[in-house]
């Protein structure tokens, strides 16, 4: 694309108008406060502004966020709007002009997790407020429709729309990071000879988008996924199909009631288990005020003493530590009678002990006498290594036992030291930044210790659902209508039936069911993306997918659109666009859509960073040429 110019008009263009882009239009606004000059931001999404595809109103009752009420905001640390849970308490009756989102509204607590219609409400109302609160001289204007190309064209930027309609901008920002994908070659192998035996393949993708209608009610299904997409699944083919779950007394555990149209769901992953459901208290000691061990000087440090860091060498050691010591800080500070030492002298072996040594295992087991209280942070990321049942039977028992525990405790506010690990999670993985940014930093060591297995662990332990979303699926297991394969499951399909065949390394033998539904979220890859705007964008080399070179020197694509460090999307020639920027998992960027309120978040630093740009862009002294447009 080409370079800068003085033709620009004073218009910013931003593509996708979902939750992320409410933070960044918080931003504009602020920047666009210092100063007079005039400019538009045209917001183009299909979907309702502010909420956007996922989060969008058009979807089951039964759908929820696994953030809490009092978690969810997208105001900047400092602005005067409220988080989720603040907003419904200035909510006058009828405002949601919904009765479901009224009671809903009325009887949710702080620490309950809202319905997606219930955020998509928040959503509107936070686009509406952020609409009116703009400077006088800043004008939105929204499309409902798709963008299918962005072009630039002898120093004409422009974004057009389905319609044909052709915006011109000064900058334009891409925030689509939930667009459909064309299926691996694996996952079109498999949905191929499925469906030529007349079975049924569901793909990944978004739990309000997926169509289980062709799921078959009273059959086996082979399901592949034990996190958030599979809490979707689990919820439409149950409750979503006229299924009940009562509780007939105070105390007592959920049953469910078949409506006898569920199928018989047959659950396998890479772990085995479920994700830990999200801790239902708050800590008793309060944070601590940054990082213990993983400091931005020791960070640093790592990043400036090797030619090639390597994570598990030289990372993951103070990981570790920093989470024990996050554990071990709560569970001392905030529960001193199950500890038989004083938290400084904890502190100082957790400091200078060498980690995982006999030396400090035995003082952990000294100075915390209930075993139950000690910390196992390889065991727990995989608890079913090893293990070997003989049958579907005892490992549902062995699986239904743990999850069981994990309610019991996640809803046990003794066990506040496991928020304590939460938190330490949270504090890591800002800190560990300048590690994944360093050139020095092994490409093969970031896939693997990273990638897989450091992010896989922070899903796992940090980003799993409700309690009580784990409590229905015991209560589904107990009906019969949900049975666990185990962990490493690993599915295909007989060339000669057509069926599904899986088995696992926790159980002996095989299952085999007409069906297939992987319960997943697609992961972003421009590659293979189905947006025509971003393919558009990929195949003339005005975007490029990320591909890191390995340590064997082989190429590994990633899928992810390359940006720089002010999140200008870079082309196929290595040059980064001066007016084209990215925000969201899509880039080599990504970080999450949401922070908790007054945490100043990743989400909040990058758009405040991304709106000064384009604030600038918009109102540079130039002259601004009348142009033509449809609205939309």
């Amino acid at each position: 694309m080409a370079a800068d110019t003085p033709h620009a008009p004073r218009r910013v263009v931003l593509v996708g108008a979902g939750p992320r882009s409410l933070v960044l239009l918080g931003r504009i606004a602020a920047h666009a406060a210092s100063t007079t000059t005039p400019f538009e931001v045209h917001l183009v999404d299909p979907h309702p502004k502010g909420a956007g595809r996922i989060w969008r109103d058009d979807q089951s009752d039964l759908l929820r966020l696994n953030t809490t009420a009092e978690d969810l905001t997208v105001h900047t640390d400092g602005d005067a709007g409220p988080s989720l849970a603040d907003w419904l308490t200035l909510l006058r009756p009828g405002d949601l002009g919904d009765d479901a989102l009224e009671a809903e509204a009325r009887e949710i607590g702080r620490l309950e997790f809202p319905t997606r219609r219930l955020s998509a409400a928040y959503f509107d109302r936070t686009y509406r407020r952020a609409v009116e609160s703009l400077p006088a001289h800043v004008r939105v204007v929204e499309h409902a429709q798709k963008a299918v190309d962005v072009r630039d064209q002898d120093g004409r930027r422009s974004v057009v729309l389905a319609d044909g309609t052709s915006l011109d901008a000064a900058a334009v920002v891409l925030l689509t990071s939930h667009v459909d994908q064309e299926p691996t070659a694996e996952a079109g192998r498999l949905a191929h000879e499925i469906e030529a035996g007349g079975g049924v393949f569901v793909g990944p993708g978004y739990g309000a988008d997926l169509d289980l209608s062709s799921v078959p009610a009273g059959e086996d299904v082979v399901v592949r996924g034990l996190g958030l997409g599979f809490v979707d699944v689990m919820v439409l083919l149950t409750e979503g199909r006229g299924g009940a779950f009562h509780r007939t007394g105070t105390g007592d555990r959920l049953r469910y009631e078949p409506s006898g149209r569920e199928p018989h769901l047959l659950v396998g992953s890479r772990r085995g288990v479920p994700f830990h459901c999200k801790p239902m208290y708050r800590l008793v000691a309060g944070l601590p005020d940054g990082p213990r061990f993983l400091t931005p000087d020791v960070v640093a440090g790592l990043v400036a003493e090797h030619d090639r860091l390597d994570l598990a060498e030289h990372v993951w050691p103070l990981v570790e530590r920093e989470l024990t010591w996050s554990y071990y800080r709560e569970l001392a500070l905030g529960h001193p009678d199950r500890v038989a030492v004083a938290w400084a002298d904890l502190d100082a072996a957790l400091e200078h002990e060498p980690f995982g040594s006999t030396a400090l295992e035995d003082l952990l087991a000294w100075a915390v006498p209930d075993p139950d209280d000690r910390l196992d942070l390889r065991a727990d990321d995989r608890p079913l290594a090893g293990l070997r049942l003989p049958d579907v039977e005892a490992l549902g028992e062995h699986v239904a036992a743990r999850v069981r525990a994990d309610v019991d405790r996640r809803t046990d506010p003794r066990h506040s030291a496991d928020l304590g690990l939460f938190h330490g999670l949270l504090r890591t993985l800002g800190a560990l930044g300048p590690v994944l940014a360093s050139p020095t930093t092994s490409v093969s060591s970031r896939l693997r210790d990273f990638d897989q297995r450091w992010f896989g662990f922070f899903s796992y332990y940090a980003s799993g659902p409700p309690p009580d979303r784990l409590e229905q699926l015991l209560a589904l297991h107990e009906a019969g209508i949900v049975d666990f394969l185990g962990a490493g499951l690993e599915v295909d399909v007989d060339p000669d039936t057509h069926e599904v065949v899986a088995t696992s390394r926790t159980i002996p033998g095989e299952v085999r069911a007409r069906a297939l539904v992987e319960a997943t979220v697609p992961a972003p890859d421009v590659t293979r993306t189905r947006d025509v705007m971003l393919a558009a964008l990929r195949d003339r080399g005005d975007l490029q997918a990320q591909r890191l070179v390995a340590d064997d020197g082989s190429e590994v694509p990633t899928g992810r659109v390359v940006v720089d460090a002010g999140a200008h999307v870079v082309d196929a020639d290595g040059a980064a666009h001066p007016w084209l920027l990215a925000l969201g998992m899509h880039t080599t960027a990504p970080v999450a859509a949401f922070a908790r309120p007054g945490s100043n978040g990743p989400v909040h630093r990058q758009a405040d960073v991304v709106a000064r740009d384009v604030v600038a862009l918009a109102t540079a002294a130039r002259p601004a040429p009348v142009t033509t447009t449809k609205r939309s």
